[in-house]
């Protein structure tokens, strides 16, 4: 076998991803919810950190075998605005599907469950970028619009599954301690956190269904936990520190539920994204990811066609 035919070229991928004749494109407008949050908390109290302004409208465009949406942050006058930067996208290769997501908010509101206080901490910032290998099995076919957009390739009710592997760097930093005046008598000096990161890695196993309902609607769930090892270093107030316990925790779902005509789609997604691990000390940090998209789009059909040669 020579080596050509084993080897895909960048060649080879634009063309499977873009130029390909085969391929069902859409134009789509899209309004979408989206918070980045996380939770500090021990055996008795809890801190929630959330993001302003998690709304946003934009457009994108879609295929079997990419979904790209490109979205802009609505922001009101009246609240304390948290800027942010988030991309994320999937593609499937040979029933091979690899996904990213980067994230980058700066500025949360701090509500704390012991007391009614909440404050804005501009201070604040949360990075992270995370990628996600799958290797779909069985013999059904599966594609990115069917798995993470929600968009239907089919009129019968299918499952996949697959196995795979995941990678997270994360960075939390703020310019003194997270936790608000008021709350500090609840918790210990380990957990005045003003800067941590960490590297993690880990296995995963994913299920995705699609149903075909009547009068051309049509459901699809997905959901992928995970378990793996993190590597953290936490600066406090107080000094430094390497936590011990290494667990690491995952868990991705999406559902969503539309409307599939020849010529337009309406589509409802929802979807989360659960990263939780332990601080040592009887703390514990919990980042979730959650987002929701409304679409209206239109199927253009095959754009690209192969002139035929005589």
């Amino acid at each position: 076998m020579k080596v050509s035919d084993t080897l895909i070229t960048p060649s080879q991928i634009i063309d499977s991803l873009l130029l390909s004749e085969n391929l069902d494109w859409s134009v789509r407008l899209v309004s979408n919810f989206k918070q980045q949050q996380f939770r500090l908390s021990n055996e008795d109290s809890r801190l929630l950190y959330l993001p302003n302004n998690p709304y946003g409208i934009g457009f994108g465009i879609a295929n079997q075998k990419m979904v790209i949406d490109v979205v802009f942050n609505l922001k009101t006058e009246d609240e304390d605005h948290t800027t942010k930067f988030a991309a994320e996208g999937a593609l499937i290769l040979a029933k091979n599907l690899f996904g990213f997501a980067i994230e980058n908010v700066n500025g949360y509101s701090v509500s704390s469950k012991q007391n009614e206080e909440e404050e804005f901490r501009r201070d604040i910032s949360m990075s992270s970028i995370g990628l996600e290998y799958l290797r779909v099995l069985g013999k059904n076919d599966i594609t990115v619009r069917g798995m993470k957009a929600g968009l239907p390739d089919t009129h019968k009710t299918l499952v996949s599954y697959g196995f795979g592997g995941f990678l997270l760097w994360r960075d939390l930093d703020a310019d003194a301690s997270i936790i608000p005046e008021a709350d500090k008598q609840y918790f210990n000096e380990q957990a005045e956190i003003y800067d941590m990161s960490g590297f993690g890695a880990g296995i995963l196993g994913g299920v995705s269904a699609y149903f075909s309902l009547p009068a051309h609607f049509f459901a699809t769930a997905y959901v992928a936990p995970g378990i793996g090892i993190e590597y953290k270093y936490i600066k406090t107030e107080s000094g430094n520190y390497i936590p011990s316990n290494p667990l690491l925790i995952k868990t991705d779902f999406f559902a969503s539920l539309g409307y599939n005509r020849e010529k337009f789609y309406i589509n409802f997604t929802f979807g989360t994204d659960w990263f939780f691990s332990s601080l040592d000390f009887d703390n514990n940090i919990f980042l979730s990811v959650t987002k929701s998209k409304f679409v209206v789009g239109y199927n253009l059909g095959k754009v690209f066609k192969r002139k035929k040669t005589f």
